[in-house]
């Protein structure tokens, strides 16, 4: 499937569908109204029917219509003309692709970059375009099927009204297909399951990248030997338990026109499957902890964003892979573990491992010298109480990182909401027999995490997203669902300087 982005004569193009909007009260769009004045009027005595009002989500489609060369035209209501916005935007798209994906239709032709959104410009009048069809178009791919899920979708076109915004909406398009890239390539490994998406798988998909980004990617693998002459005791015993060996997967991007001279890391959470361990999780919904590697695969694509856009940019990115698993070599409850940092953690729940992971890559990712450390982990239920599915855990040490990452959050509509490191959360963590236990004591179950990772951190800037409650769905349609890759992309974006910000 390709998209194109062009001025387009609409009543002699020969495509399938025309897609349309109207608005309230018989109002046309501008490409609406076009298309009636082709037709003498055919279309606005066909609206006048009642068949169509303008309700947001509103359809109706249709044959023939005299001196169109396309086959059909598909008008789609859009509510009021002044009160349109991005949610309502999504939805007519989503109803428009649903209407579509019910007829023999190749090729398309969207009229919806001239409609008005406050705030909205045309380069982000594009990549909500791109991101929202891309998104109703994306199916999980089914384990060694035969049958290869195909929505005959050829060529989806969007009409630029104004030649002018070419430059803007030719730079939204191709920002909009490598974020989606990334994004697809995201949800594509967070929903294999866990027989196939082990450590050593994820470390087979990073070395990839460096075979397909030869000028800008590196791939430095980390085994469990090495760890173990690193000292990172606390990453190596959540794996103790299981057959799968642990693998942290280092991905080196650089660029030779550097715009920032920022070392930027992004540290991604890769436990592909996290039983609980000794501390077992009940069986209810346990197969949903394949995804507990989505905060590694979230950095895997933006990574490919990144050298598919050749930013200007050095970006460390790390998949810390491993797997909590029950077994006689398994770390227990009780146990004390001595980290890469020298500090030691008493075990008090196998379950909270994924803290015991990243303090040592924390601890690990010093050897850059970053200036920028952005971890990413299904961390916490505690976050999913506090926030829902609707926005994931922020927290950091640093306000100018967080309004960063804030606003990213807000251009992207990929929300985030930043809790507390109170100095106080450290009694929490009290151990009698080590410096800090790894769990606190049933409050605040969030912030404690985080806190026990800040105890971690070097001299960087640093911020935890917690993504435990937006990583994926738990639902009939249970799936990844690709965040926070957009809004990682659209810091790196921003960080990059190389293009202006519209």
């Amino acid at each position: 499937m390709k998209f194109l982005i062009d001025n387009y004569q609409l009543n002699t193009q020969c495509v399938d569908c025309i897609i349309v909007g109207i608005f309230e009260q018989n109002q046309l769009s501008i490409s609406a109204k076009y298309l009636d004045q082709c037709t003498n009027g055919y279309i606005l005595s066909l609206i006048k029917l009642g068949d169509i009002s303008g309700k947001i989500g509103q359809t109706l489609l249709l044959y023939n219509t005299p001196n169109i060369s396309a086959k059909r035209i598909l008008l789609v209501g859009c509510g009021e003309k002044s009160n349109l916005n991005r949610k309502n935007f999504k939805k007519i798209l989503i109803k428009s692709i649903k209407i579509l994906k019910k007829n023999s239709i190749k090729n398309i032709l969207y009229c919806f970059s001239e409609l008005y959104i406050k705030n909205i410009n045309i380069y982000w009048m594009v990549r909500i375009f791109i991101k929202n069809i891309t998104e109703s178009l994306y199916n999980i791919k089914k384990v060694n099927s035969l049958i290869e899920r195909n929505e005959n979708f050829e060529l989806i076109c969007l009409h630029i009204l104004d030649k002018c915004d070419f430059i803007k909406a030719e730079l939204g398009l191709n920002h909009a297909l490598s974020i989606d890239k990334g994004v697809r390539a995201a949800k594509d490994i967070s929903n294999l399951p866990p027989n196939i998406c082990n450590p050593l798988y994820l470390s087979k998909k990073s070395q990839r990248l460096s075979q397909k980004y030869t000028d800008n990617i590196e791939v430095e693998l980390i085994n469990d030997k090495d760890m173990q002459k690193l000292g990172m005791n606390a990453y190596l015993a959540v794996s103790r338990g299981s057959k799968n060996k642990p693998i942290m997967s280092i991905i080196k991007y650089s660029n030779n026109q550097i715009k920032n001279n920022k070392v930027i890391a992004l540290i991604g959470k890769g436990v592909t499957f996290d039983s609980g361990g000794i501390s077992i999780k009940p069986s209810y919904r346990m197969h949903e902890m394949k995804y507990d590697m989505c905060g590694a695969a979230s950095v895997y694509g933006s990574m490919i964003m990144a050298a598919d856009l050749k930013l200007p940019l050095t970006i460390i990115g790390i998949l810390a892979g491993c797997e909590n698993m029950p077994g006689g070599n398994a770390f227990r409850p009780g146990d004390v573990l001595t980290t890469m940092s020298g500090k030691t953690v008493e075990i008090l729940n196998t379950d909270a491992e994924g803290r015991l992971v990243l303090c040592d890559v924390l601890t690990y990712v010093t050897k850059f010298s970053p200036d920028i450390v952005i971890d990413i982990a299904t961390l916490t239920g505690a976050c999913v109480v506090a926030l829902g599915s609707y926005a994931s855990g922020l927290f950091s040490n640093d306000k100018e990182l967080s309004s960063q990452l804030i606003h990213a959050s807000v251009q992207t509509s990929d929300k985030i909401w930043q809790l507390p490191l109170f100095r106080e959360y450290k009694k929490e963590l009290f151990s009698n027999i080590a410096d800090l236990s790894n769990i606190g004591k049933s409050e605040a179950g969030a912030s404690t995490a985080a806190f026990f990772l800040s105890q971690f951190i070097g001299k960087y800037q640093w911020a935890h997203l917690d993504i435990a409650g937006t990583a994926w769905r738990s639902s009939i349609k249970t799936g990844a669902t690709g965040r926070p890759v957009e809004l990682l992309c659209q810091f790196l974006l921003n960080q990059s300087k190389l293009f202006n910000e519209f």
